[in-house]
């Protein structure tokens, strides 16, 4: 059989590696001086520990990359049940176990793990393989769309209580997006997502530190109120860095100003230091990737595949422009870190390897299909 090699989205893959590079450079510059005083001089220490999770997270690309994401999607069922019954062990595990007063992570010494990183992409795996299935009708709610619902809430509802309604709003809306794509009707999804808003309101309610956070942002919106400091020393920095910056490891506000700059509000220091020419530029790299893998989705070989692209890329986008609504002042702050930009291990790893799924996919739309004396046969599924 003659055999015609598929193609890597490099396009994809450099921007994907230029955010990266981007993300090490100000991890190093908003990190430094902080480093400096907590680990004896070591200025380098938390550009040392990112490195490190480049690196695996690079090794979890090229690992996804060269299996047939057939063989991922097989295998989805396992994966939600696995981190459905983390998220829900993290519940009840003792107040000691807490982290700045929550149950998000689970430390391990060397690393914290944050699971709602990873149930984001088990869901969406488990989605893509339960709505290819051909004698599903979405359309119909009670035998269609009820099951995969109750999928999103288990998981939702697993997060939601860590508290972190940020993490369990943006899967929710993940979710929907693969749904509105499988053809659910719009009436359905309106009404699902009308139920899902009443659940967070409730969950926001019950929780007081993130009720009077969601009452403050309101209250400053009209004016009857203080921005918070975080958001006010963003701000700040935005501000500061005007149209060309103050230049590359001169920023003001990450000297004890914005607390921890270097992970959900990492943006505000690349626009004070970089300028708003350096915020468009990021802004253009994540336009791009999400470009790129809405391409993909369109032209994967089959409903998986579409699936899966459309998730994944609506994860990254999703997460990318959410945080830079928080750092503006757009939405409530949420604890969303930017996508291959901000320090934390969890997330950088999942989104290196939902890339490198997206890079399976493509490689397969672009192989293809020859005649020989046996008929028409697929290539192999050794890629690389």
């Amino acid at each position: 059989m003659i055999l015609r090699k598929g193609k890597i989205d490099y396009p994809l893959l450099i921007a994907v590696l230029l955010l990266v590079i981007i993300g090490l450079t100000f991890v190093y510059t908003a990190s430094s001086a902080k480093a400096a005083e907590r680990f004896d001089g070591d200025s380098a220490y938390f550009l040392k520990m990112q490195s490190i999770r480049v690196i695996i997270g690079l090794i979890a690309m090229a690992m996804v990359m060269r299996v047939d994401y057939h063989t991922w999607i097989r295998r989805a069922p396992v994966f939600y049940w696995l981190i459905l019954t983390v998220l829900l062990f993290m519940l009840f595990m003792p107040s000691s176990w807490m982290i700045r007063g929550t149950r998000r992570w689970i430390d391990l010494g060397l690393v914290k793990l944050q699971p709602s990183e990873f149930a984001k992409y088990a869901l969406i795996f488990m989605l893509a393989k339960l709505l290819s299935k051909r004698d599903l009708d979405i359309k119909q709610f009670v035998d269609g769309l009820l099951p995969q619902l109750i999928l999103i809430g288990l998981i939702c509802g697993a997060i939601l209580p860590e508290p972190d309604a940020g993490s369990a709003l943006m899967i929710f809306f993940i979710a929907l997006t693969l749904l509105f794509t499988a053809g659910a009707r719009i009436v359905h999804l309106f009404n699902v997502l009308s139920a899902g808003a009443l659940m967070v309101f409730a969950g926001l309610m019950v929780n007081a530190y993130q009720r009077e956070r969601l009452f403050n942002f309101i209250a400053s919106l009209r004016n009857e109120g203080e921005v918070g400091w975080q958001v006010k020393q963003s701000l700040i920095s935005l501000g500061n860095g005007g149209v060309f910056g103050v230049g590359l490891g001169q920023s003001r506000q990450k000297m004890h100003w914005l607390p921890d700059p270097f992970t959900d509000f990492i943006f505000s220091i690349i626009g004070e230091e970089l300028g708003l020419i350096g915020t468009l530029g990021i802004v253009a790299l994540f336009v791009f990737i999400i470009y790129r893998g809405f391409r993909i989705a369109l032209n994967a070989p089959d409903p998986e595949g579409r699936y899966l692209a459309v998730g994944i890329t609506t994860a990254i986008g999703l997460y990318a422009f959410m945080n830079m609504a928080v750092i503006t002042h757009l939405v409530p702050t949420t604890g969303i870190p930017m996508p291959f930009v901000s320090y934390g291990g969890s997330s950088l790893i999942t989104h290196l390897a939902a890339v490198g799924m997206l890079l399976n996919i493509s490689y397969q739309s672009s192989m293809r299909y020859v005649k020989s004396r046996y008929g028409v046969r697929h290539a192999s599924q050794r890629y690389f």
